[in-house]
């Protein structure tokens, strides 16, 4: 069967649409809503509800090429267009045959190397960059690497739910190692010294892969900040460090670093946005455009 499994291509398109393609353009819209049953996916690729579940996918705020399941979320948006519809797109059910034989010719020319395949056609008649782009969403061009994204995002955004933990934790180790109340005043002035003389400001682990990334997030848009490290990582914190974190985590409620300040505000950190929920961390920042507006001169909405 041509267009059965063992098809030339058909398998990797699959997995195109699921696993995304940092080389094609977007395709699906910000309004677009699928609904099949109980599953709601929409506005856009990110928003899902499965019956009374909601959640958002980790790269929904990202844009400018085809993000994961994407590409299946246009086919079961297709596919529910079709059947619900059917009576409008069949008005007569005998010529089904005919057109299921001309879709197999056509699939069988193009495994077979005539000489004219589909998207040849499809050129001649729209022009390539439709062809390549029919619905002149956002195309990054190319796929580069993009500081921000990656396997590290939703590890850090899982990481929320050990938040509880690492509270505990945090405030434990700064009394065990002996702090007073007078090393958290004195912490508590240092940061607020520092995120009123900088306007951008992260505190970061030596050793941590979501700091360094938060450090590559502002290098790759050309940002001057305040980098302070804390200390390589939280299990090798003398008192003094451990105090600095503690009250990072008094001032902000949250447990885990980096921290990231823009003007004496915290955004979150790179994943994770604020605790009162008005910025979403520094890497959707940057993904909206709200964090070159800053390194440019403007101040963060």
């Amino acid at each position: 069967m041509c267009a059965g499994i063992g098809a030339p291509g058909t398998l990797r398109e699959i997995l195109r649409g699921y696993f995304g393609d940092k080389n094609a353009p977007e395709r699906f819209r910000n309004d677009d809503i699928v609904k099949a049953g109980f599953i709601t996916i929409g506005p856009g690729v990110g928003p899902t509800a499965i019956g009374p579940f909601k959640y958002n996918q980790w790269f929904s705020d990202e844009r400018g090429y085809q993000r994961p399941v994407e590409l299946a979320t246009v086919r079961l948006k297709n596919m529910v267009e079709v059947l619900t519809k059917w009576d409008d797109y069949v008005s007569n059910l005998s010529t089904i045959p005919q057109r299921v034989i001309l879709i197999q010719i056509s699939w069988c020319a193009d495994i077979f190397g005539n000489d004219a395949t589909t998207f040849d056609i499809l050129v001649t008649d729209i022009g390539e960059s439709v062809a390549l782009n029919p619905l002149g969403l956002d195309d990054n061009g190319g796929g580069k690497l993009v500081r921000g994204r990656g396997v590290l995002k939703p590890a850090g955004k899982l990481m929320k739910f050990l938040s509880v933990l690492f509270k505990v934790e945090n405030k434990l180790q700064a009394k065990v190692l002996g702090a007073e109340e007078a090393d958290y005043t004195a912490a508590k002035k240092e940061i607020a010294d520092t995120i009123s003389k900088n306007r951008i400001v992260v505190y970061t682990y030596g050793l941590s892969p979501f700091s360094s990334e938060t450090i590559a997030v502002l290098d790759e848009i050309g940002a001057e900040y305040m980098k302070v490290e804390v200390g390589l990582e939280w299990f090798l914190l003398d008192k003094e460090k451990s105090v600095l974190r503690a009250e990072l985590l008094e001032m902000t409620g949250q447990s885990s670093l980096p921290h990231a300040f823009i003007d004496g505000q915290h955004v979150g950190g790179l994943f994770t946005g604020s605790v009162d929920g008005k910025f979403p961390g520094l890497a959707s920042l940057k993904e909206s455009g709200a964090l070159q507006k800053v390194v440019d001169g403007g101040t963060l909405e």
